[in-house]
């Protein structure tokens, strides 16, 4: 029985030879204007598929990298939007100049290739489109908002990513409607809000956003990589407490973005980042 498939494979194989040759032998039979017809005609039967299939394929893999870069001309125009509203937001509430007024940054779009597989990621790895000059703790978002930051540079396309699920995540953050500045970090499966003082103005339903203050880090990175820039959506407060025994409120949110399956994500670079390769002409009228 274990031997019967190699047997029916020798068939199969020997049946092909056969086939081809017959075949051989009956073009060289033919006349030469009628041989050629004939092996046009046979290569046509046997080559159209395989050569459908291919265009079908790279007609999948050039759609999938457009709607990538146009997802992205989409993220990068939403929080262009919501600058805007941003600012005159700060105006009404006189925030001054203290804060960026958002995002700032241009969006590489990358494709998610790999993954830590448990019910709490941390990691993924994840690949550009065009070569870029990233560097470590640049922030990553999803069309739904933050996820994380750059952690390991493999490749000038390929780098590894901390999720905000990680354990050891903190990231400074703000509330868009009211200004107010705290810190978020995972614990227990969850998402809480810190530092936040428990006569403030919390809401379930109040959207978080990143808040742009300088994240201290060993090493000391300058430039964009040394925070996370103001303006991304992080999430939206599900559970607000005050408890008398404590000074800060207890608040839980609800993260915008998913962390068990992504397709594309963003890389947040400086604008005219030198490493940047401008991507394909469906980006450009």
């Amino acid at each position: 029985m274990l031997r019967r498939p190699a047997e029916v494979s020798g068939k199969i194989s020997v049946m092909v030879l056969v086939l081809c040759m017959s075949l051989s032998i009956l073009l060289l039979a033919l006349p030469t204007e009628s041989r050629i017809r004939v092996a046009d005609r046979l290569g046509l039967v046997l080559t159209s598929p395989y050569w459908q299939a291919r265009n079908f394929g790279e007609d999948v893999v050039r759609t999938r990298d457009e709607n990538a870069w146009l997802r992205e001309r989409v993220v990068e125009l939403e929080l262009m939007a919501e600058t805007s509203d941003r600012m005159v937001r700060d105006a009404d509430r006189m925030a001054g100049p203290a804060l960026d007024p958002g995002f700032e940054g241009e969006l590489v779009p990358c494709r998610v290739v790999m993954r830590q597989r448990s019910r709490f990621a941390t990691m993924i790895k994840i690949q550009s489109l065009v070569p870029v000059d990233w560097q470590p703790w640049q922030p990553v978002i999803s069309s739904k908002g933050y996820l994380g930051r750059l952690r390991t540079v493999i490749s000038v396309d390929e780098a590894w990513v901390e999720l905000l699920s990680a354990p050891d995540f903190a990231l400074g953050v703000e509330m868009d409607r009211t200004g107010l500045l705290g810190v978020l970090h995972p614990r227990a499966n969850r998402f809480v809000l810190d530092m936040v003082g428990r006569d403030e103005d919390i809401q379930v339903g109040d959207l978080v956003i990143t808040s742009g203050i300088a994240e201290i880090r060993e090493g000391g990175l300058k430039g964009l990589g040394d925070r996370t820039l103001r303006g991304f959506p992080v999430g939206v407060v599900s559970q607000v407490s005050s408890p008398s025994d404590m000074i800060f409120k207890e608040i839980v949110v609800q993260p915008s973005a998913k962390f068990d399956y992504n397709e594309t994500v963003f890389v947040v670079v400086p604008f005219g980042s030198d490493g940047l390769i401008e991507g394909p002409e469906v980006r450009t009228p």
